[in-house]
């Protein structure tokens, strides 16, 4: 015999094996047996289609029944690993095996005609099959699939020594493929858990800076960092208990979600850090990361464009009918520690009098405007208009200096308009960025 032969005598011999269990299937009780598949059909009606495969596969596999199931042997050896979260030694006939049928069907046509195409397309399905599986409550895993084909190994192996065919050949083609069915299994959990692990690195890099995600990664915990020079953003919004008492929970949260996700992506823009969220209060701050940018004017600008951005929100209100937020926002500039809070929820924070400054900015300050302190104005004067706002008594710090900021200076603008910088403005701001450099 060939070698192509030797794998359709295997392969034949294997059915008859096979159909002897399907059979065994078909008797088993209606409790057992009658249920309707994923696929849409009953189970009796798919293992009868299985039955009929084989002799079609197989005009010439021997009719008389072999002397024994090979799957009630593997069945008794292998359940304990199949059901880890399971008690109790379930008969092999109160049990079916569609999952592991499909499967033995597929080694029996690979063994057969050794097709490449066949195999592709055992992969592909072998993700499905492990979600349909895992749809109904099994807990499948990569070491499931190994313990079960190792288990499977020697009774097929049996099966061809009883058949009395070339034994070295045969343990060959056997082996071969189960290290392929493990080799894919292999494949698809290491596929999931990169894509398991990149969704959980997505997600908290959605909620902490990239930084701080990849020290934990490396280190599993952060340590606290001074920052020396950083300005920090608190935007509020006006009126929000009587706005939020108009609307439902869900209309509520779709408008905050609007807002604040126009704010993740202003602060983003300009190099900033959204720090938190806090009921109608928001947090972000520049200088946490990109030491050599110009704090101050990247967060002023921010504050000017979530200006900009509520001008058109609130007139996409009125038009509708529809309250809008005003907000006001404040900023301060000085040094900060850093660091993460919490062992089971992360919550990276910032502390420091520079934090309650830049809240007190906030909380002194008027809707839809942005007051800003003396440090700011100092480091931003250059590029931008104020109204002097004098000394204002703030608590716990008594009297400070304040300032509204008004738009971006006439020349630094696009068209004269204070709203958008034109390229003097960067000219400057990148003259100012080397110095501060060197």
């Amino acid at each position: 015999m060939n070698r192509k032969q030797i794998r359709y005598a295997l392969a034949r011999e294997l059915a008859r094996y096979f159909v002897l269990h399907l059979r065994e299937e078909l008797k088993k009780p209606s409790s057992v047996s009658d249920y309707t598949t994923i696929e849409g059909v009953s189970f009796r009606k798919i293992t009868e289609d299985m039955i009929e495969r084989m002799y079609k596969e197989f005009p010439d596999i021997n009719p008389k029944p072999p002397y024994v199931n090979i799957f009630k042997l593997w069945w008794s050896r292998t359940q304990a690993d199949l059901r880890p979260d399971k008690t109790g030694h379930i008969p092999y006939e109160k049990s079916t095996f569609k999952s592991q049928n499909q499967i033995f069907v597929f080694k029996i046509l690979d063994i057969k005609t050794n097709d490449s195409l066949l195999r592709k397309k055992y992969e592909e399905n072998l993700t499905e099959r492990i979600k349909a599986l895992r749809a109904k409550g099994r807990n499948v895993g990569f070491e499931m699939i190994f313990s079960a084909e190792n288990k499977m190994y020697p009774f097929m192996e049996l099966a061809a020594r009883r058949a009395k065919l070339p034994n070295r050949i045969c343990r060959e083609i056997l082996f071969e493929q189960n290290s392929f069915i493990q080799k894919a299994a292999y494949h698809t959990f290491d596929k999931e858990l990169r894509e398991s692990f990149k969704r959980t690195d997505e997600i908290l890099k959605s909620v902490l800076p990239v930084h701080i995600v990849e020290e934990l990664k490396l280190k599993g915990k952060v340590e606290p960092k001074l920052i020396t020079s950083t300005a920090i953003v608190f935007c509020d919004l006006v009126g929000f208990t009587n706005i939020a008492s108009t609307l439902s929970p869900q209309e509520l949260l779709a408008e905050l979600d609007e807002c604040y996700s126009h704010f993740d992506r202003i602060v983003k823009m300009h190099g900033l850090e959204k720090i938190k969220t806090i009921g109608d209060s928001y947090m972000a701050a520049s200088g946490m990361i990109e030491s050599e940018r110009l704090h101050s004017i990247d967060a002023v600008l921010s504050a000017l464009k979530i200006q900009e951005f509520l001008r058109k929100y609130q007139k996409s209100q009125k038009r509708k009918g529809l309250p809008s937020w005003k907000v006001r926002i404040g900023i301060h500039s000085g040094p900060v520690v850093c660091g993460i809070l919490g062992e089971q929820r992360f919550n990276y924070d910032i502390w420091g009098d520079s934090v309650n400054i830049a809240q007190r900015m906030e909380a002194n300050g008027e809707a839809d405007k942005v007051n800003i302190s003396q440090n700011v104005f100092n480091e931003t004067e250059l590029f931008f208009d104020f109204q002097s706002r004098g000394k204002v008594l703030v608590k716990g710090k008594g009297e400070m200096e304040m300032y509204f900021v008004t738009g971006i200076k006439e020349e630094l603008s696009i068209d004269g308009q204070k709203r958008t910088p034109n390229k003097l403005f960067w000219k400057i701001y990148e003259q100012l960025q080397e110095k501060k450099v060197n």
